[in-house]
Order: C-alpha cells, then structure tokens, then sequence
C-alpha cells in the first residue's frame, strides 16, 4: 500500500486530502509544518508527497528544496493560489505535480497515479 504524506496546515483541507487517500486505498499522514515534514522523511520514506505552498511556517518552495536533500519521493504542489506563475515555477523546480485548489477528487486521483512507482522527476535527467 503507497504511503502519502500530506503537507498542508489547514486542518480541513489535509482532512479532505487525507479522506481522498482513503478512498484510492492509500495509506497517509498529515502535518501542517515544513518541519514536522523533514523529521516524518527522515523516520519514513513516503511514497509520494502532497505538498502545500502556502505553509504557516515556511513555504512549500522553501520545504521542497530542504526536502529534496532527505527523500527521494516524488513531490506534487498544491495551491490555492491559481497563479501561471505558481505552476510556472513548480515546473522550474521539477516537480512532479501541480494541483490548484479545489481539489477535484478525479484529478488528485490522476496525479498521485501518475507519480507513484515512478522515479521523481528531479531524478531523472533534464529533457531537451
């Protein structure tokens, strides 16, 4: 069973992810800080990791590069903020993923589906 770890200090909406991961028979924990994220990595190797970009500690920008140096999973944003500059820089960084919120339960099944089992893409090498 895929291990999820969900990022996000907004209580309902890791309730909401979390319920979404039920629901595709995967295993998942929450925690609302950058911080609470690297010590979950450093004790358990995730699977894939739903990572908000709005933190109330940090940014996610800032925790993807922390976490990059202690996991290998893949590592899809997500987002209130609709923003072509958002996605334009998830792009930068080579992350696997981008969801803006709402969560649509059809297209987080799709992005969890098409990262997991798969090398992240910061892994691999850059494509001309």
């Amino acid at each position: 069973m895929a291990y999820i770890l969900i990022v996000d200090d907004d209580p309902d909406m890791a309730e909401l992810l979390g319920h979404m991961t039920d629901i595709l028979g995967y295993e998942h924990q929450y925690v609302a800080t950058g911080a609470e994220a690297i010590a979950i990595c450093n004790q358990r190797a995730p699977d894939a990791i739903v990572l908000d970009v709005m933190l109330e500690d940090t940014d996610g920008w800032t925790v993807y590069r922390q976490l990059v140096s202690v996991t290998r999973a893949p590592i899809i944003f997500i987002t209130a903020w609709r923003t072509g500059e958002n996605r334009q820089k998830a792009e930068a960084l080579r992350a696997d993923g981008f969801l803006a919120k709402p969560i649509s339960h059809q297209d987080f099944a799709h992005q969890l589906q098409a990262v997991l089992g798969k090398p992240a893409r910061r892994l691999s090498p850059a494509q001309a």
